[in-house]
């Protein structure tokens, strides 16, 4: 780390967590509506958009992390900070896994998948919107949060009904292949939830 001289250490710099969040979840949510939009037509053009907007928000997250060492204060707990960068980076990961193994398994959309997604995609708009009010209004962000778990409850029971649906079809195979698939999107939500639970926690020591 280059050493930091006499300015800086006695005026130092301040960085916009909120913004950056904020500019994460963004990414984010257009890496979703990516997905959704490829699984409904088919266009590589959308599989292109969700590659890009994964190399944008590892890039926003390398750029948080770097800063909050070089941060003498945050404008809360640098831990919470970290975390729901963290898990955020993990939905978009998720997700993208989800098309990668949708084109490796040569699996093809179906209403399952695309209700999962579609769930997730809700949830991770509301999530966005909450994270954009966290800096001015956190009480107004916290009005958002039922919403947010109420699409993980939703996609968990999607899970269930097409795993069903899958094990009572007698083949195995494509049993495995829907699994993973079913299963990518769930963790995406699992996610979801993780950092939903670090924003509130966030928020309570806001307000």
């Amino acid at each position: 780390m280059v050493r930091k001289n006499l300015f800086d250490r006695l005026f130092p710099v301040q960085y916009d967590f909120f913004k950056m969040l904020e500019n994460q979840a963004t990414t984010n949510g257009h890496g979703v509506e990516a997905l959704c939009n490829w699984l409904s037509s088919g266009l590589e053009s959308e599989s292109d958009k969700l590659v890009q907007y994964v190399k944008e928000a590892d890039n926003i997250r390398k750029i948080l992390e770097e800063n909050l060492v070089e941060a003498f204060s945050t404008p809360f707990d640098r831990g919470d900070i970290y975390s729901i960068s963290i898990s955020m980076d993990k939905i978009l990961e998720y997700v993208s896994s989800t098309l990668l193994s949708m084109k490796a398994f040569d699996v093809d959309s179906n209403e399952i998948i695309i209700k999962l997604t579609g769930k997730l995609r809700e949830g991770m708009d509301v999530f966005t919107v909450a994270v954009g009010n966290l800096k001015k209004n956190p009480k107004k962000s916290e009005l958002y949060i039922p919403a947010i778990r109420e699409s993980n409850i939703t996609v968990e029971q999607l899970y269930r009904d097409g795993m069903t649906i899958v094990f009572k079809s007698g083949d195995p195979m494509n049993a495995l292949r829907m699994r993973e698939i079913y299963h990518h999107i769930k963790d995406a939500s699992v996610n979801l939830e993780n950092a939903v639970d670090v924003l509130h926690r966030i928020i309570v020591r806001l307000t």
